[in-house]
């Protein structure tokens, strides 16, 4: 009986999803706390503007990664999952092509926006974000056929090349450019990986192109609602990088970063959250209380991390950061209480999206946009802005309070 349940593919394959994703995330997290104590607040807020702009533009393969996914594992021979990767793959490479494109023209107009005086900085994001474009779309299609080494497995890969490379590279003097072109080559080194677990599907059978038109169906209302809940906790910090001085713009960065422990605890429960009620609402059971349970879980956390912000500022940024950073705590319980909201903002969302309300994609849309012209206008510090957007996402559980009492 328990080794049934140990080669059964939900289980194994649960366990290389989860004990994967917790290693990434635990170096990741490890990488900007060790990234932050070593540069210092200045260049390190030109680092975490610079992961800002990849944030939003990595959007774009993660929600499309959701179809992929979908597509790919009910496919009904081999193949059509060839067709239907060779489709999507193509497309994709159109579009991290045409991202590189604008990137590599914008990369003069964007350094001077955020104030950086290395170009360089800017013109790396280019073939780091068309190569990550690629290796998520052979990720996707590794979990599609429950190759999950090939869809985690890169992911892990590129967090601890990111780490070891950006470290050498950092002492080795090259500062803020050295842990960028880690982050390049760690990004080469995902790809090579993600490579071998798809080889097979190298060559499509069918000359036909596949019709894209269902796939970009699907994944237009995840995209949207991706885009919106990124920009809500990543434009602020490339903002910040052009409104405010250096030195702060490196405490709002770790504040951030601080603020997102909160994101990352309580992400897992949502994401459990929605395929049980799509599940449930599919065959006719009760899914209400899956949400209730989820809402209140998502809540309760939360509070639990805001609550030791309050209390232990000093012990939040100085155990992790440093003193330098020291002249955030003031600032802590503004940006835990903005996540708090955030979190609550996101798991509606989901719940509404994964009973086909996909219309509240607008509500998040036009809070995203709201929150950018908010800050244009509203910027005098690094509190104002943090209180620019709380209010935004105060104003949107409320909207999405509405929308799901009308569900």
């Amino acid at each position: 009986m328990i080794q049934k349940i140990l080669k059964h593919p939900l289980f194994s394959g649960g366990m290389i999803m989860v004990g994967g994703s917790l290693v990434a995330n635990a170096v990741n997290y490890l990488y900007h706390l060790i990234m932050g104590r070593i540069l210092g607040p200045v260049d390190y807020g030109v680092l975490a503007s610079i992961f800002s702009i990849l944030y939003i533009i990595s959007v774009v393969p993660a929600s499309a990664s959701f179809a992929i996914v979908k597509f790919i594992s009910s496919a009904g021979s081999e193949k059509e999952r060839k067709d239907i990767y060779h489709g999507i793959r193509n497309f994709i490479i159109k579009v991290s092509l045409g991202i590189f494109v604008i990137l590599a023209v914008l990369t003069m107009p964007v350094s001077g926006f955020l104030h950086i005086d290395n170009f360089w900085l800017i013109a790396l994001v280019a073939p780091i974000t068309y190569i990550n474009l690629i290796t998520l779309v052979n990720q996707a299609v590794s979990q599609g056929i429950l190759k999950f080494e090939g869809s985690i497995g890169p992911t892990v890969i590129s967090a601890v090349f990111k780490l070891g490379l950006g470290l050498l590279f950092v002492y080795l003097g090259f500062s803020v450019l050295g842990a960028v072109f880690g982050v390049l080559l760690s990004i080469v080194a995902a790809y090579v990986y993600s490579k071998k677990f798809i080889k097979r599907y190298n060559r499509p059978d069918s000359k036909t192109p596949y019709n894209l038109a269902p796939f970009l169906k699907y994944a237009l209302p995840v995209l949207l609602q991706a885009f919106a809940f990124t920009s809500l906790f990543t434009m602020d910090i490339i903002l910040v990088k052009h409104f405010l001085p250096a030195f702060d713009a490196g405490i709002y960065a770790a504040l951030s970063t601080l603020g997102k422990i909160i994101y990352f605890a309580v992400q897992p429960i949502t994401a459990t959250m929605f395929p049980i009620v799509n599940s449930r609402r599919v065959k006719g059971g009760n899914y209400k209380n899956i949400f209730y349970l989820s809402f209140a879980a998502t809540i309760a956390v939360s509070s639990l991390v805001v609550l030791f912000y309050y209390l232990f500022p000093n012990i939040a940024i100085g155990v992790l950061y440093g003193k330098d950073y020291l002249s955030a705590k003031g600032d802590l319980i503004w940006m835990g209480i903005f996540m708090l909201f955030y979190t609550a903002c996101y798991n509606l969302a989901s719940f509404l999206i994964s009973v086909d309300k996909v219309k509240v994609v607008w509500l998040t849309g036009a809070a995203a946009v709201a929150q950018i012209v908010a800050i244009f206008i509203w910027h005098g510090s690094i509190r104002e802005i943090i209180q620019v957007s709380l209010v935004i996402t105060v104003a949107l559980t409320g909207l999405l309070t509405v929308a799901y009492a009308k569900n």
